[in-house]
């Protein structure tokens, strides 16, 4: 995984907010299990900007 790489949630994450199918995008990359992570609504506004260990997400191709 790479910086921008695009990503979609594997499952829920109620205390983010955050639900299985939800795309955002890697912005950071702390070591190889720990991504800094963006999610952002249909108008491009930040809905979760954080940190989330792989097992949360999926590479999309």
């Amino acid at each position: 995984m790479k910086m921008y790489d695009v990503i979609r949630m594997t499952k829920d994450y109620p205390e983010e907010k955050l639900v299985k199918g939800q795309i955002g995008t890697i912005l950071e990359i702390y070591n190889a299990d720990n991504f800094e992570v963006e999610f952002c609504d249909d108008n491009g506004f930040t809905i979760y900007l954080g940190t989330l260990s792989k097992e949360w997400f999926e590479l999309l191709d």
